[in-house]
């Protein structure tokens, strides 16, 4: 590639996942890491990006993403009852995983009484929730999304390797059968299903909102989830009841907070 197919490349890239590391666009684009490292400090001077620890950042926030302070107090209501349900299926012992979803947050704030509880995550503020507790909190590595407060990319890939999670807990921006879990943002969805490779039962925290709907990128197929928690906080419209029943229709237990 010419240095002018190789700047457009990446910045495709950015587009799509928001960061891309030196290691896997100097085999993609087919140069030296040198090159790269020239390449993406060109970028930075024209104000394509922003060059980061082993690779580098967009610098526009992608317009699909919410703000950390809209997921947070979005559906915040429907939230805080999947968590009272979510709660029950956690006992003394467990080694859970929490994904860098809001859901998993609020569900977060109800574990500190269990004892011998392992958590593992890749979202900042679950982190600090659970710092002055007596739950052993390990947090996956990566870069850090501020949007999110959360860390993603391939070293989290890679630190889940070591680690097995007995119930994952995790959130999605749409659910339905023929797509399962789909979320926004392609780093948010490679980082959950990293965790999913490691985890035991997957636990899907989805509120009403997003049940019937699909976003572009799949994290998993509905067939990998162990329970699905939603809510009846308002009554669910036709679409969210045609989900819930096609989903149990596929022996896939689904649970109503109310």
């Amino acid at each position: 590639m010419t240095p002018t197919e190789r700047k457009k490349k990446i910045i495709e890239l950015l587009e799509s996942k928001n960061y891309v590391e030196i290691s896997n666009l100097s085999t993609l684009l087919k140069v030296s890491e040198m090159t790269v490292r020239r390449d993406l400090e060109k970028m930075e001077t024209e104000g394509l990006l922003v060059r980061v620890l082993g690779g580098a950042k967009a610098i526009q926030k992608n317009i699909i993403e919410d703000t950390l302070l809209e997921r947070a107090s979005e559906n915040l209501s429907a939230k805080r009852l999947i968590a009272q349900e979510a709660k029950k299926l956690i006992q003394d012992g467990d080694v859970i995983g929490f994904d860098a979803s809001t859901s998993a947050f609020e569900l977060s704030k109800l574990v500190k009484g269990f004892k011998n509880l392992t958590v593992v995550t890749n979202n900042l503020s679950i982190v600090l929730e659970l710092i002055d507790s007596d739950v052993t909190v390990i947090l996956l590595g990566g870069y850090v999304r501020a949007n999110s407060l959360s860390t993603m990319g391939t070293s989290l890939s890679m630190y889940m390797n070591s680690i097995n999670i007995n119930k994952l807990f995790i959130s999605a921006r749409g659910l339905t059968l023929s797509e399962g879990l789909t979320d926004s943002t392609i780093d948010e969805g490679e980082a959950k299903q990293a965790m999913i490779n490691k985890s035991n039962q997957v636990i899907a925290l989805v509120d009403q909102s997003k049940m019937g709907l699909v976003k572009f990128f799949q994290i998993c197929p509905a067939s990998e989830l162990s329970v699905v928690i939603t809510d009846e906080y308002k009554p669910l419209n036709s679409q969210q009841l045609l989900t819930i029943n096609h989903l149990r229709e596929a022996d896939i237990e689904v649970v109503v907070a109310r």
